[in-house]
């Protein structure tokens, strides 16, 4: 029987911190999140890997957790787009900017928590949307996935205790109702967006909420 990844998910206590910058080395040493869908397989290997590798257990533990969890709610949310009538899925799962087609127009899926350094507050980005998207195409990290191709954006935040705001990342339900709502009616953005080269790009942009009031 295959392992109930949401099941899994949930098992998870407390969400440590990164503890360091992501790099290619552990990110290298660590591809088994990728694969391993139970807690207990994952605490195992990542205390295998660390001991063959000569990493400190603790802060290797928590980079391979975060990594983890990332994913494979990234995957769970990934699943609840595709399996709507409008989205077609990207067949190629190493796609660098595209993980679905929404009435045919391509997007990568990017989950986020609401950015604490934006500079607005949560009720006035939730009425003007489309300077959260300039914000989050400027503000995305120059490493790994950074690109200005179009995007979908579930953005979390759990209002009455935002360090908590990481265990929205698996209020599936929740989560898959807003997705739901969305694609029923899909208002989507043209982000203004200046590429590191200089370049200007307008990408196409979806912006979905999911908010725990508490």
């Amino acid at each position: 029987m295959e392992t109930d990844i949401r099941a899994e998910l949930q098992r998870l206590t407390r969400l440590p911190p990164w503890g360091r910058v992501q790099q290619d080395h552990w990110d290298a040493a660590s591809r088994f999140v990728y694969r391993i869908r139970s807690l207990d397989k994952l605490r195992q290997e990542t205390r295998r890997v660390a001991a063959a590798r000569g990493f400190p257990l603790q802060d290797f533990a928590a980079y391979v957790v975060r990594r983890w969890y990332n994913f494979h709610t990234h995957q769970v949310v990934l699943e609840m787009f595709c399996s709507h009538p409008r989205v077609r899925p990207e067949p190629n799962p190493r796609h660098p900017s595209v993980d679905f087609y929404l009435d045919g127009i391509p997007f990568d899926l990017k989950l986020t928590e609401f950015p604490r350094a934006y500079p607005r507050s949560l009720d006035e980005a939730r009425s003007c949307p489309q300077d959260l998207v300039n914000w989050l195409y400027r503000e995305q990290s120059r490493e790994g996935r950074y690109h200005t191709a179009n995007r979908m954006f579930v953005v979390f935040h759990h209002s009455a205790a935002p360090e908590r705001t990481w265990e929205v990342r698996r209020m599936f339900d929740r989560i898959e109702g807003a997705v739901t709502a969305f694609l029923e009616r899909p208002a989507l953005l043209r982000a203004d967006v200046i590429g590191p080269d200089g370049t200007h790009h307008s990408p196409w942009a979806g912006l979905i909420f999911c908010i725990y009031e508490g």
